[in-house]
């Protein structure tokens, strides 16, 4: 029968095998790192290279007023200066004409005219001065031709050199004044470069400064989120649980997360083989059991014949292990209806002395086995719980018999049950060596046992599984905490009332 079973469970298996639904592709995250650095690659190139050409616009605008503005002011100086002397030598050039005061006056004028070229030539690029310097120059000529006219005709011709002469100062004039203009132009240039290059650089810092907190929150968004999200799937998934991974993000988590979904999906098919297996295994072991139980019941009786000391002691010893082997599996039976959720529940408004009576009266020769006493009580004669009565019996007794497994001979178990604002509370309380706080919420754990003295009986390890499963589907909850005084303490809190029982 198992072998045919298993058979069959591997070609279910193979049938059953996941298959990934293919998604939608997404950006990795070595091209999600690359995308956003090319981002932040051009964002600091664009302000690099305005940076750059203001640096650019105030060296030029330095330049020029190094060498064209200071250079041409001297040079304009140093004309105005030597018209202020040729006009000197001709004027005296008039009242001595033939003294030679002409042709220093022409060499100067010459002199001034071949400075104004070289002036010229260097000022092509600014088109206020050139032009100002060639309005200059003309009237240079003109002064310098009315000059050789008076020398002509003589005194006939003076009348024409102070027009002349005013000529070539308004001229002068206008040459300072585009030259001023120049000046003042590539200074507040220069200033505005140097103010935006400042500015700019102080804006590359502020971006390099964001960017350090920037990058690093994008990187806690986009990674540590999803990983969080992963280790409590992983956590869930380690506890028994089946959970949904989100898929979302890059390429890689999607990846991880698919490989997850796949994982639980194989988990899940596992757990149902194995819930199928048990399940068909316990059914027909029970049988069997249940045959040998009631055989050696009989035995035991004697209404088939008396039994000698021996044989009853031998008896007795089959007797007790076929009933924990039948409760065993009828804990493992109890399990995979739970996890199946098949299994039924019937809740009602039960009162808690009649289950409390009940359990005195069901548990009391077990305990008595060990002196030990049962103690059931009650704040409240007229409590009432709303629960399946079958299902609170089977709780009270897994803690009443855990309790009377751990405590002492001798010892006391106590059963109380109280009013409480969730609900209605029971507490179970023994007088046992307790357990270790690291293992108390393992305590819960299908198949987990406490480690303990070779001398106790040991379990399957469903009790208390079982025991909170009941628990949790009758919308309560249940918690164990170690005494102060020595022992445990086991507390049960269910609804008081339907309304607080959504079913």
């Amino acid at each position: 029968m198992a072998t045919d079973f298993m058979e069959k469970l591997g070609t279910e298996r193979d049938s059953r095998a996941p298959q990934h639904k293919t998604q939608g592709k997404a950006i990795s995250i070595p091209r999600r790192v690359l995308l956003f650095a090319i981002l932040i690659l051009f964002l600091v190139a664009g302000v690099v290279w305005v940076a750059v050409k203001a640096i650019h616009t105030l060296g030029n605008s330095s330049n020029t007023l190094v060498t064209v503005g200071l250079p041409l002011q001297k040079q304009l100086l140093e004309i105005h200066g030597e018209q202020r002397q040729a006009e000197f030598y001709q004027d005296l050039a008039r009242i001595l004409p033939h003294a030679g005061y002409e042709k220093t006056f022409a060499k100067l004028i010459a002199h001034e005219q071949t400075i104004l070229r070289t002036i010229q030539t260097s000022a092509t690029a600014y088109p206020a001065l050139s032009s100002a310097l060639e309005q200059l120059q003309n009237s240079l000529n003109h002064y310098v031709q009315s000059a050789a006219t008076t020398s002509d005709l003589g005194h006939a011709a003076a009348p024409q050199i102070p027009n002349t002469k005013a000529l070539v100062e308004k001229s002068f004039q206008q040459v300072h004044r585009a030259m001023q203009n120049l000046l003042q132009q590539q200074g507040e240039a220069a200033a505005a470069a140097r103010d935006q290059a400042v500015e700019l650089l102080y804006a590359l810092v502020a971006i390099t400064a964001l960017l350090s907190l920037l990058i690093p929150w994008r990187v806690a968004t986009a990674l540590t989120r999803p990983l969080r999200d992963f280790r409590l799937a992983l956590e869930d998934i380690g506890a028994g649980k089946f959970t949904h991974v989100a898929s979302d993000g890059p390429q890689e988590l999607r990846d991880l997360a698919r490989s997850i979904e796949s994982m639980q999906a194989r988990l899940r098919e596992e757990e149902r083989l194995r819930h199928q297996f048990l399940s068909q295994v316990s059914h027909e072991l029970k049988t069997p059991l249940a045959s040998a139980r009631s055989g050696s019941e009989l035995l035991l009786s004697e209404r088939i014949g008396p039994l000698l000391p021996r044989q009853r002691e031998v008896l007795e010893i089959v007797v007790r292990q076929v009933k924990e082997l039948y409760a065993a599996i009828q804990e493992m039976l109890d399990m995979h209806a739970l996890q199946a959720q098949s299994l039924e529940f019937s809740p009602q408004m039960v009162a808690v002395s009649e289950i409390l009576d009940d359990l005195h009266k069901r548990m009391r020769p077990l305990t008595e086995k060990k002196q030990q006493t049962l103690l059931c009580s009650s704040s409240n004669d007229k409590l009432e719980v709303y629960a399946d009565p079958q299902r609170l019996r089977q709780i009270l007794s897994n803690l009443v018999s855990n309790a009377h497994k751990y405590s002492p001979a001798g010892g006391k178990i106590r059963v109380h049950a109280m009013s409480d604002e969730q609900g209605v509370l029971f507490q179970v309380e023994d007088e046992g060596p307790g357990i270790p706080e690291a293992l108390l919420e393992r305590v819960f754990e299908r198949f987990y046992q406490v480690p303990v003295s070779n001398s106790l009986p040991r379990g399957t390890g469903l009790g208390l599984a079982i025991t909170r499963e009941l628990v949790a589907a009758q919308n309560g909850w249940i918690r164990i905490q170690n005494r102060s005084q020595g022992g445990l303490q086991a507390e049960i809190c269910l609804p008081s009332s339907a309304q607080k029982a959504p079913y």
